[in-house]
């Protein structure tokens, strides 16, 4: 809690400072984002009780967010400003990432709705494109049920990045670079409010709700480094859950939960090969089964002029056990595997495509149940996209 304090008073300084500097202008308002479309074929079980039955063979993916960005910087020096990400598609919150952030030559702050500082700063192997890849993937090309019907709790794309509150409303610091070392932190209150105020006004507090987090912190480090027609990044860190709150009747089972990822690249001229590891300590799910898992991805890509072609590999394995079993009730492994490709026919206008399979096997279900029908399942997939950036 002294920690908290401390870093409170610290933040009133800078609105302070902000305060009484003037600025010869103030925030000017631009915009920017992106749109995605792609096209695709998936070829898997889709036979009775499969996964993949009832299921389009193939369909049209679009994603796009309008991005508001305005910031001035101050006769001190101190830059001032707001994001705010508008969906383009409406499903779920309009608004994705909303904050107001402060930098200078301390770094940048963030407080609002924003990615964890793992989430944020983490390293990915390369080999992905805006909407293809094998390795947190924009669109994803499986019909494997993980997700859907409760058979198996684990991530829906292959993530090596995942978080255990997103953008849960949060304070974030970015550091400055020092000889290529930086680092990222965030605290997060409540894992399950994204800030919302209802025409201005809204309680002090937020109420206890069945199995969500509170007290959440995040932490990365990061390495750069730049050699004679080489260099490499590197980063490692955690996502911690202070703890878990029940609906008042002492009913919510579920574990705190811990993530932790690292990741390295390594880039040759135009050839980038890398690697991410992340683990899953009781993963963040709205039921009381206790998960644990890891994922491991690799990648690489090579760039001539315009070009860009890549390859991604990641491994999947998590374990669900029941909460009052000693035993595992089952364990799911999912694999996948893609080439990408990635033609730049402008400035922010970029067409690619891909050729994907994956495959899953399940142990431990019983005969009939959901688990074992996603148990052997694979499936082929071919696509073709587009991604604008502004």
């Amino acid at each position: 809690m002294k920690k908290v304090l401390l870093g409170t008073t610290a933040l009133l300084g800078v609105g302070v400072m902000a305060g009484t500097a003037a600025a010869s202008d103030g925030i000017k308002l631009s915009l920017g984002g992106f749109y995605r479309t792609s096209y695709q074929v998936i070829i898997d079980d889709d036979s009775e009780g499969e996964p993949g039955n009832d299921r389009n063979t193939d369909n049209f993916l679009t994603d796009g967010e309008v991005h508001f960005n305005g910031e001035t910087t101050l006769d001190n020096g101190l830059t001032v400003g707001v994001r705010i990400e508008l969906e383009a598609e409406q499903e779920g919150d309009q608004i994705d990432e909303s904050y107001a952030y402060f930098s200078g030559g301390f770094g940048e702050v963030r407080i609002g709705n924003d990615d964890s500082a793992l989430q944020g700063a983490c390293i990915t192997p390369p080999g992905a494109t805006a909407n293809f890849g094998a390795t947190s993937p924009s669109h994803v090309s499986y019909n494997d049920g993980f997700s859907t019907s409760g058979a198996v709790i684990a991530p829906t794309s292959q993530s090596v990045c995942f978080g255990v509150d997103s953008d849960a409303t949060k304070i974030v610091y970015y550091s400055p670079n020092w000889s290529g070392f930086s680092f990222a932190l965030s605290y997060t209150p409540d894992g399950d409010t994204d800030g919302g105020v209802t025409h201005g006004f809204t309680k002090g507090g937020t109420a206890h709700a069945d199995s969500t987090s509170r007290h959440n912190v995040s932490a990365y480090l990061s390495y750069s480094y730049e050699g004679d027609g080489w260099g490499l990044t590197w980063g490692g860190g955690g996502d911690w859950e202070g703890a878990v709150d029940d609906d008042g009747t002492g009913d919510s089972d579920r574990k705190t939960a811990d993530h932790y990822q690292t990741g390295l690249v390594l880039n040759f001229g135009g050839l980038s090969v890398g690697g991410a590891f992340q683990y899953y300590n009781n993963f963040v799910t709205a039921t009381d089964v206790d998960a644990d898992g890891w994922i491991a991805g690799f990648g690489a890509a090579y760039n001539v002029d315009a070009w860009t072609v890549g390859v991604q590999y990641t491994h999947l394995d998590f374990d669900n056990n029941d909460p009052d079993a000693d035993d595992d009730a089952f364990s799911a492994k999912r694999d996948r595997v893609a080439i990408t490709g990635n033609y730049e026919m402008g400035p922010g206008i970029n067409l690619d495509a891909s050729i994907g399979y994956t495959w899953v096997n399940i142990s431990g279900a019983e005969d009939g149940s959901d688990a074992d029908a996603q148990d052997n399942y694979d499936a082929f997939d071919i696509g073709v996209g587009t991604s604008f950036s502004f």
